[in-house]
């Protein structure tokens, strides 16, 4: 395994279920539209656009032999701290996932799983949180990469092809100033300041 950082590794950390889906806060951003989407297979009418629409009705439909993967590349490093996935195993049943693994790398070659993750007839959204853990045991809560691959290694009831209905990609929301020392300008002696009348 290639690790690029001598000074840290990446770890597997658990997921969360929810039927809410994640969105955007003041903690993190949906970064999936920065990115290029690449399926290992897909059936007409059930591709990339399906995964990214914000509609749970439809999905990537993939339509070759297992594994089946979605390829997520960033144009440079991205910090990515989370992964998320819609599953509906009442709609999907054969055809959803089982078993999959993410990965992460600099380049296609040099991919490392992060995470492994076995699921039970699972349905609503699923949410993997990527971190990296440095050396000297302290945490970052993000991995920093180029590409995210999501790999379905296995179907429920051993399905052939996979359905996945969403994805989102979540990176930290970079704090405004960052770096430098700028004064908190939220007192109200200033902020009377903020707009021009």
């Amino acid at each position: 395994m290639h690790i690029e950082n001598p000074f840290y590794s990446s770890i597997q950390t658990p997921y969360t279920q929810t039927n809410m889906a994640p969105v955007a806060n003041m903690q993190r951003k949906e970064i999936g539209d920065q990115a290029i989407w690449t399926l290992s297979s897909a059936k007409a009418g059930n591709g990339v656009d399906q995964l990214r629409d914000d509609n749970l009705n439809t999905f990537w439909q993939s339509d070759g032999t297992q594994p089946h993967n979605i390829t997520i590349q960033f144009l440079k490093k991205m910090r990515v701290q989370e992964v998320a996935l819609y599953l509906d195993f009442k709609q999907d049943e054969s055809y959803t996932p089982n078993k999959l693994s993410i990965r992460t790398g600099t380049n296609i070659q040099d991919m490392k799983e992060v995470q492994f993750i076995e699921l039970k007839e699972p349905y609503g959204w699923y949410v993997f949180a990527l971190k990296t853990k440095l050396l000297n045991g302290q945490e970052k809560p993000y991995v920093s990469t180029i590409n995210i691959q999501i790999v379905v290694l296995q179907n429920q009831h051993s399905g052939k092809d996979t359905h996945i209905r969403q994805v989102k990609i979540f990176g930290p929301r970079e704090k405004q100033n960052q770096g430098l020392s700028f004064p908190d300008f939220k007192t109200p002696e200033i902020t009377q300041y903020a707009s021009i009348r």
